[in-house]
């Protein structure tokens, strides 16, 4: 998200995103609607962002 849309989120707002990506592709006509609820500063010591 942080590279591709600049949404510095963090991993459970990646799942979400994925999760409506995927559902996206199974039905037709419908608006798909996640909320991004993290932020991903909370995790820059954790190493997940390892650049």
């Amino acid at each position: 998200l942080a590279t591709r849309e600049g949404i510095f989120s963090g991993v459970s707002a990646g799942g979400a995103v994925a999760s409506a990506i995927e559902l996206s592709k199974q039905v037709n006509n419908a608006v798909i609607v996640t909320i991004i609820c993290d932020r991903g500063d909370r995790y820059l010591s954790t190493g997940v962002f390892k650049t």
